[in-house]
């Protein structure tokens, strides 16, 4: 079969990434013909359909007109040039179906509909809540949100859900509604693939059809036996941002001296984090950075386990899959689908 992997980044910008590439290779394994249609990004390997990717876009570049700006809504909005490139891409790769995973703003819903004219088949992975919630991860006020805006949009304007400029929200508020009344998810994807009961749930609930969607829990690779842990040394790897309740970690650190906290990831809180650390005097936190995945291995190996503060849902939690696969158990919040993965004491 020749499959078709979708996403913004052909790097292993996030978790998203190093699990599709995985995925991609395992597919490769037992004898599929495997091509990714992406952004250009020197980051990435070179591949044979480069030449279709869709130009590198930057939506944090700060020197950009107003004429600049607003192509870049268009973009994020509906990408007509996206559409065009992955037209030539189906051209020279002709796949039997399309896996779509994070695909908005650089690339846009845009080529869903391209999917759809040329009669290729799409299975899209549901990698965050981008198709309810038009910030991903169902979060207001830095805590899950309970009541996703489906069709009511614009109380983002109201309900501190988004911190971006006024501008901004405007840009994500617009890509909702477009393609919730062209319902472009709804008429373009054949089936929605969950990595967790809970998500397949909340979908339903927001009146998907329960028949289109199932439930595929990801999987972990797993390495060398585990190590012995170094007793007394706990870890915290991921995204540093508002939802994940780092800062809550951070501020529990406070009462416990013999324990060592390693925090391991980058996001715009950790400059937050390391001066809450150092207000409270804390000489038993470290902030490891972005770290390589041989990085990352060398500090699970370590810890005696791992945590998992997030006051987000979660479409599941691959930190925790990687800390089970080197026999590391996890402390995490009780939210959404990790009730599917922990034994509740």
């Amino acid at each position: 079969m020749k499959i078709l992997f979708c996403n913004k980044y052909n790097f292993s910008f996030s978790g998203t990434e190093v699990y599709m590439f995985s995925l991609m290779r395992l597919l490769r394994k037992h004898g599929h013909e495997v091509a990714l249609f992406s952004m250009q990004d020197d980051r990435g390997e070179p591949t044979a359909y480069d030449s279709c990717f869709v130009p590198h876009v930057d939506f944090k570049e700060p020197e950009q007109s107003f004429l600049g700006r607003l192509k870049l809504a268009g973009h994020a909005i509906y990408s007509i040039e996206a559409r065009r490139r992955l037209r030539q891409m189906l051209k020279d790769f002709r796949p039997d179906v399309a896996h779509v995973r994070n695909i908005y703003h650089h690339l846009s819903p845009s080529i869903l509909w391209e999917l759809r004219a040329q009669g290729v088949p799409v299975v899209f992975h549901l990698n965050d809540f981008k198709v309810l919630c038009p910030t991903y991860n169902l979060v207001a006020n830095g805590h899950a949100c309970e009541r996703p805006c489906t069709g009511q949009f614009w109380k983002m304007f109201g309900s501190r859900c988004s911190s971006l400029p006024a501008a901004s929200t405007a840009v994500l508020v617009a890509e909702a509604y477009l393609h919730y009344w062209l319902k472009t998810y709804r008429k373009c994807v054949d089936h929605f693939i969950a990595p967790s009961e809970f998500v397949r749930q909340t979908l339903i609930e927001q009146g998907f059809d329960s028949g289109r969607i199932s439930v595929l829990s990801h999987f972990q690779e797993v390495g060398a036996e585990p190590k012995p842990p170094d007793h007394g040394s706990i870890l915290y790897f991921g995204r540093l941002s508002s939802e994940k309740g780092v800062d809550d970690l951070v501020r529990a650190m406070e009462g416990l001296p013999q324990i060592k906290l390693t925090i391991a990831g980058a996001g715009p809180q950790r400059e937050e984090l390391e001066s809450l650390a150092r207000k409270l005097g804390l000489s038993n936190v470290q902030f490891a950075g972005q770290c390589t995945e041989d990085e990352l291995q060398a500090l699970l190996a370590r810890a005696s386990f791992t945590v998992l503060p997030s006051r987000a849902y979660e479409t599941l939690g691959k930190s925790i899959l990687e800390s089970f696969a080197v026999g590391r158990p996890v402390i995490g919040s009780d939210l959404g689908s990790r009730r599917e993965l922990f034994k509740m004491g």
